[in-house]
């Protein structure tokens, strides 16, 4: 195994790392910052200033990305660096968009949170289960999957697509649901892994052998977990809070860790001065080709949008 540097940036709050196998390049997300970083492998990197904060960003059909930001879900035009909304999600207020993947069928899953930003950018503490899990499908329905939710994180499916991964941050647990690939549907939810001495979970990746690769925040580490929930790995990363991973590189056997400042004490920044980069690990598996998110690139008509199911 070898850990690298892949970015040193200084996130506040790094966090959803996706890799884009034609532009051999990772992008993510500075949250508190409302930017989207890109870097490629071969070291041109990017930076774009966003117009809202954003939840996550995915691959998108046509070559452009996919953005969860304010009250929507926006296309993301790399060439230019606009925005276009595609679907509106209507939030609560106080709530904001967290977490995001496609699913290997190429749906959209994207939740929210309570709003843990002030009016000037400080951080606030997070006290209400005032989340939802969201799906959306290529025809633009969106259907609430779960709500009461805590801290969306951690959407990950197992490569045979029969398993759903799903983590709570503020309830500090991850679930698994049986999961349709053919209908996009969940059922059966029940608790797969819980290591309350190990951090609160963040977001993951899957490998190709169903194992779950998550990122520890506060515990400075990356656990890998079986499909019968043990720990069988343990990565640790010179950052306090590593904040999710992805699989990347041409052949997918590059787990990205991205991680994040916010939060810290001068004291705990003083002894992971890494902490806010990116970190590239090698030689610990590979990871599940992901589609992009199947869409026909065009906005929804007026009125059409957030059609609940």
């Amino acid at each position: 195994m070898a850990l690298e540097i892949f970015a040193q940036t200084g996130d506040e709050l790094g966090e959803g790392p996706v890799w884009s196998e034609n532009e051999q390049a990772l992008y993510w997300l500075d949250i508190s910052r409302k930017q989207l970083h890109r870097r490629m492998l071969a070291g041109a990197s990017a930076r774009w200033d966003l117009p809202g904060r954003p939840g996550c960003v995915e691959r998108l059909t046509g070559g452009d990305l996919v953005l969860t930001l304010d009250q929507g879900v926006h296309r993301f035009e790399i060439k230019t660096g606009a925005t276009r909304l595609l679907c509106p999600v209507r939030l609560a207020a106080g709530v904001r968009f967290n977490e995001g993947k496609v699913d290997p069928s190429g749906r959209l899953w994207f939740g929210s949170m309570q709003d843990n930003f002030g009016p000037n950018d400080e951080a606030i503490p997070i006290e209400r289960f005032a989340g939802t899990l969201f799906r959306l499908d290529r025809r633009g329905t969106v259907a609430a999957v779960e709500e009461k939710v805590g801290i969306s994180n951690t959407l990950a499916w197992s490569p045979d697509q029969t398993r759903l991964y799903f983590a709570d941050s503020l309830a500090n647990r991850t679930f698994v649901y049986d999961y349709d690939a053919a209908s996009g549907t969940v059922a059966n939810k029940r608790l797969f892994f819980e290591a309350p001495d190990l951090g609160v979970p963040d977001g993951s990746a899957i490998d190709i052998d169903g194992c779950l690769w998550n990122a520890r925040w506060g515990a400075g580490v990356v656990l890998r977990i079986t499909p019968d929930g043990r720990i069988d790995r343990r990565i640790e990363i010179p950052a306090l809070q590593p904040s999710s991973c992805a699989f990347g590189g041409p052949g997918l056997d590059t787990l990205f860790v991205t991680s994040a400042r916010i939060g810290m004490t001068p004291e705990a920044l003083a002894g992971t001065p890494l902490s806010g980069s990116v970190f590239a690990v090698t030689g610990v598996g590979q990871g599940v080709r992901v589609p992009p998110m199947l869409w026909d690139g065009n906005p929804l008509p007026e009125g059409e949008g957030q059609r609940m199911t």
